[in-house]
Parts: C-alpha cells; structure tokens; sequence
C-alpha cells in the first residue's frame, strides 16, 4: 500500500514538476488526444532513490533533519557520480516516503542523444536507485472541441 502511494506521488510529482507550459490547446474540431502526448525533455530527469530505513523509522523535527541531510548526500552523489545539476528535491514526498526524490539536468546529455540514452540506462541500474524518468511535458488544459457538452453556449 505504502509502495502504491509513493508511485502515486511519483507520478503526481512528475505532472506538477515538469509542467512548464500550461498552455491551452486544442481548436474546434481538432483531435485533442493527439495534442496531450508528452513531449521528452533531453537531458532532464525524475530521480527516485531506495527508501532509507535510518530515515522511516524516525519521527517529527528528527525525520525532517535526518530528510534534509538524506537529499544532501544523495544531491551529492548524483552530481559527483553522473555530472547532473539537481534542479530540485522534493522534500515532503521525500519525507513522507523515507525515499529522496530529485529533478536533475545534463546539459551534455541536453544536446547529445546518444549521451542523453546512455545517462539514462545508467542511472536506472544504479543500486542505489529505485526510479527514474525522462522529463516530461503534458498539457492539461484544452479548449472543448465545437459542439461537446462542455462548450458554452451563448
């Protein structure tokens, strides 16, 4: 249970994170599932580390400092180990879930595709890592196509 809460969150993070372009889309009569297909951001990243059971175990002001200093060491790591810059740390899911949660970015990998492939697979075989995902835009806001129900009428 607590595991599907966490991927839960996972996904809920990556919607919220990486929505950088709340457009409005859509026309009349356009196909509007077509224009909701994610667009890949090269280079950039959802990074979801194993759960740290030092971590779960505490509770209150000792949880938050023991997740401050856990996202510290694990920011850290991914800097030194993969040349990525930690553009963000999700520290409530983190503290909820005992597991550090990080938006990263190459800026090799931004401009090389094959670099960009190569981080990724690397990444995700790391031991130390549960998760990682290609960031991702989606749009989630459209314009009702002409003649649905949710268009208004004068």
């Amino acid at each position: 249970m607590v595991k599907n809460a966490v991927r839960a969150l996972f996904n809920l993070a990556l919607l919220l994170a990486y929505a950088s372009s709340w457009a409005v889309t859509g026309a009349a009569g356009a196909n509007i599932s077509a224009q909701h297909e994610p667009t890949v951001i090269p280079g950039e990243y959802l990074v979801l580390f194993k759960a740290r059971e030092s971590v779960a175990v505490l509770e209150g002001r000792d949880r938050t400092v023991a997740v401050a200093m856990m996202l510290e060491i694990q920011g850290e790591y991914l800097a030194t180990k993969y040349g990525v810059t930690v553009q963000n740390t999700f520290s409530a899911i983190s503290e909820s879930s005992g597991k550090g949660m990080f938006f990263v970015r190459s800026e090799k990998a931004a401009t090389d595709s094959e670099f960009n492939q190569k981080l990724f697979d690397e990444m995700r075989t790391d031991p130390f890592i549960e998760g990682v995902s290609p960031n991702e835009v989606k749009k989630m806001i459209s314009k009702p196509a002409v003649g649905s129900i949710h268009e208004k009428t004068p």
